[in-house]
Formats: structure tokens, sequence, C-alpha cells
């Protein structure tokens, strides 16, 4: 049985760190060789094979005994764990909104898309999930947990008045990912119907606005990263909304004045002015919306915050 004990106190050793090994074991034998000479004042006896194995089995498993003494007890702590959850559901709205606005315009586009560089869905999850669990891991063994907890009430979103909620934020900073995706070149859609003969592409105006345009899709992902980042910021976001809704209407300013939006061709294209005065009314809707929205902005930005409390 001496052997059995010591076969215990060997597999838990393997599981400890090596200086502190010979002072835990020899501490461990102690333990549980007064709790077996217990046992055996209570019986007025020695314990057979069967009660030893017993005693051995509530001591516990090798592994958890060891773990006990391990100075990082879990993968994720309680301080890590809500800023893990929440980084996580952040992550899947916009993976969400990503794909979502992909399967539109794929289903628009003749369900086609493409993109060498956009992983499936199973596999982009897959890949954020341990992303962030695996910095909210190093944050734990070698961070400082203590201090990521740490936040100031003063930055805090405001009770009251209207300002974009965390999940409509998250999902306009995924829509935004796709355009940029798409503007880039990174993922592609079909340009044309093989069943009818039709084929559309750009014409040369957004070319020559490619770089404002690039430049606003950044501007309007950084914005609503600010926003999630610093929600107390509300008039430093409205200000940026305001500067960044005018930047694209003076944008759909310059590319409307063009002749050409697309290029139709095909046995079966319509008219081309058909599609030009789609395209022009659906900028020009685009730039009154544009400028509504700076409006509105700039309306609650001066209004006082009481008014704003009667408003939300």
């Amino acid at each position: 049985m001496n052997e059995m004990i010591e076969r215990y106190l060997a597999a838990v050793g393997r599981e400890l760190p090596a200086p502190e090994r010979a002072d835990i074991v020899a501490e461990l034998r102690d333990e549980f060789l007064t709790q077996v000479e217990s046992r055996e004042a209570d019986l007025g006896r020695p314990l057979d094979v069967a009660e030893m194995e017993a005693e051995l089995l509530a001591f516990g498993n090798p592994l958890v005994v060891a773990g006990r003494y391990r100075k990082v007890q879990y993968l994720i702590g309680p301080q890590v764990f809500p800023f893990w959850w929440s980084a996580v559901k952040a992550t899947l709205v916009v993976i969400a909104a990503i794909y979502a606005v992909l399967i539109i315009l794929g289903l628009i586009s003749g369900g086609h898309v493409s993109g060498a560089d956009l992983p499936s869905p199973v596999v982009l999850v897959g890949v954020a999930f341990g992303a962030i669990t695996l910095a909210c891991a190093l944050v734990e063994r070698f961070g400082n947990p203590a201090r990521l907890a740490r936040w100031r009430p003063e930055r805090l979103p405001p009770a009251h008045g209207k300002h974009a909620s965390r999940f409509e934020l998250l999902t306009e900073l995924g829509m935004g990912i796709v355009f940029l995706l798409w503007w880039t070149g990174v993922i592609h859609f079909r340009n044309s119907v093989p069943a009818i003969g039709l084929r559309i592409e750009l014409a040369q105006v957004w070319t020559e606005w490619f770089w404002w345009i690039l430049g606003y899709a950044i501007v309007e992902i950084g914005s609503n990263l600010a926003a999630l980042a610093r929600p107390d910021r509300v008039s430093v976001i409205r200000v940026i909304v305001i500067w960044r809704s005018l930047l694209g209407a003076g944008i759909l300013i310059g590319v409307i004045q063009a002749d050409q939006f697309l290029i139709v061709s095909g046995p079966a294209a319509p008219p081309e002015h058909m599609f030009e005065t789609w395209i022009r009314g659906g900028i020009g809707v685009a730039i009154a919306l544009f400028l509504a929205r700076a409006a509105t902005e700039a309306w609650r930005l001066r209004q006082p915050p009481s008014a704003m409390r009667v408003a939300g």
C-alpha cells in the first residue's frame, strides 16, 4: 500500500513546478498519512487495499490536487471574462453584418460572390474566437487583469438623448467593412448576367473619385470605432458625423456631375439613359440623406442637455 501512496504522490509531483515540488510532495504526504492514521484509529485496524484506494479517491485527482498550487487557476478568470464575452458578442455582430450584406449583394448579383482573401464565416468566427481568447488568456497570465477593469464614471454614455446604440454602430461597422473590401477589390460581385447577355461596369467617374471614396469609407469605419470606444464623447462623435456626412455629400455632388455612371453592354442591354436616370436619382437621394444627417446632428449638437433629455 505504501507503493500505491508513492505512485499517487509521484503523479502529483509531475504536475508541480520543479522548484517547489519536493516541499509540496512532502507536505501532501504528511497530510495524507495523517488522514490515513485517523481513519485507522477509528477502525482499530490497518486499512486494506480497497479502503486505501477510497482514501486516495477522496483526497483528489492528482491533476486537481497539483492544480491548487499553480499561480494561474483558469484560462480566463472572473475579472477578464466580462471583457472576453463583450468582445466575442461584438465580433459576432460585425461578422454577421458582413455576411448578411454579402448574402444580399450576392443574391442581387446573381448568387456570385468571390474573394480570395475572405474566409468562410465558420473559419472567420473560429479565428476571431481563438484570437480573442488567446489575447484574454495572455492578459490573465502575464498582464494585470485589475488594470483592465479600471473605468471612469464620466466615460459612461449619456442616460438620455438620442444616440446610436452599440448594435447599430456594430452593424454599420460591418457594412462599412464590406464596402471597403469590395471597393479595394478584395471581394468581387458578378457584374454580368449571362442568361440575358448583360454586362455592367463602373464608368470612369468612379475611378476618378476612387481615393476620395476610399478615404470616406476609412473615416466612416474610424468614426464608428471611436463611438464604440468612447460613447461618452457624444459631442465629438456628432462633430465627426457632421463632417463625415458633408464629405460624403461633397463626393457625390462631384460624382453626379458626370455624364455616365455605368457602362452597360450586351445584346439585351436596355437604353443607356434608363440606367443613368436611375443612378442619378439614387445619387441625388444619397446626397439629400447625407445633408439631412449633417443637419440633424448639428441641431442635436446645439441643443442644451435638458432639451436633449426631453427629446430622448
